[in-house]
């Protein structure tokens, strides 16, 4: 679908929730390279309380999301725009809602037969007992930029997670699955490629992710091809299990020829940091031709 140059484009980005500063990196790289891309319309909008007032004045044709976190992925935005029949990138209200949250995804995970890590939920309270034996991992269910993430190695490691976990929330507990993490992405319902992440620290936490050139990354890593149908199969199993729209990028531990899927991101980063645009890269599709993809598609699904 050939895109109209002068058509009304906003970007959104910014928010209210913990990973504000990487959704306007994003927001602010998709805005740059739609402008530099020859498109003469198009308007950055920093989310606040007064989204829908500036989007019934702007008016757009179509909505490019660059909200991560709360609001921006779990299915609040997508609902506002639906109400406004506005054309949004990436998944709708269903898909983003349950992508966001690691338990309800995780049950979509296992009847799709993906494996998991053996895992349970636990409530936070002031006395708790030791869900495993070490090692073990605790998750907020509905935190991204892997915030909210404490892999717990010993029994002091286990008392300081305790201490961040607010009292009577759900978290998602699992028995740590050691190996080599690979990304998958999938664009239009068909699988574009995969990556793997080496941290310079064991975990591939919020600064390795936005803030250190330590960290390397390799697309198309060498996993055996056993394990790479598998993790390919199973991303885009859930991807389609859950209706979702655009890209998707699925996290995964890789073990030989076995695996873990750890969760489904239906709203990926698109920062300099980012895979899907590396994969992209790679499968020679570059940025600006990667957003036009997501517009078209979001366009004809009208």
């Amino acid at each position: 679908m050939k895109l109209d140059k002068n058509m009304k484009i906003a970007v959104i980005a910014g928010g209210m929730s913990d990973e504000r500063e990487v959704s306007l990196v994003t927001g602010n790289m998709l805005y740059k390279t739609l402008c530099e891309g020859g498109y003469t319309n198009v308007k950055f909008i920093d989310v606040g309380f007064d989204l829908a007032e500036k989007l019934r004045e702007f008016s757009p044709d179509v909505v490019v999301n660059g909200l991560h976190g709360r609001y921006g992925e779990d299915g609040t935005v997508q609902g506002l725009l639906e109400m406004m029949k506005i054309p949004y990138t990436n998944s709708g209200v269903t898909a983003s809602a349950v992508g966001m949250d690691k338990l309800l995804c995780r049950a979509v995970m296992k009847d799709c037969g993906i494996k998991v890590a053996e895992g349970k939920t636990i409530e936070a309270a002031a006395e708790m007992e030791r869900p495993y034996d070490f090692p073990f991992v605790v998750k907020d269910p509905v935190n991204g930029s892997s915030r909210g993430v404490y892999i717990v190695k010993n029994e002091e490691g286990w008392e300081s997670a305790k201490k961040e976990l607010k009292e009577g929330k759900r978290y998602l507990c699992e028995k740590f699955f050691k190996g080599r993490e690979v990304n998958v992405a999938v664009l239009e319902n068909k699988v574009l490629g995969d990556v793997e992440i080496t941290p310079a620290n064991e975990f591939y936490d919020f600064d390795a992710k936005y803030n250190s050139d330590k960290t390397i990354y390799t697309v198309h890593p060498d996993i055996s091809e056993a394990a790479r149908e598998k993790i390919s199969d199973a991303a885009l199993k859930l991807h389609i299990a859950l209706g979702c729209k655009g890209v998707t990028r699925s996290d995964f531990i890789v073990n030989g020829d076995d695996y873990i899927m750890l969760e489904i991101n239906t709203l990926p980063g698109m920062t300099g940091h980012s895979l899907v645009p590396m994969i992209a890269k790679y499968r020679g599709i570059g940025y600006l031709e990667l957003i036009e993809t997501l517009v078209s598609e979001c366009l004809n699904a009208k």
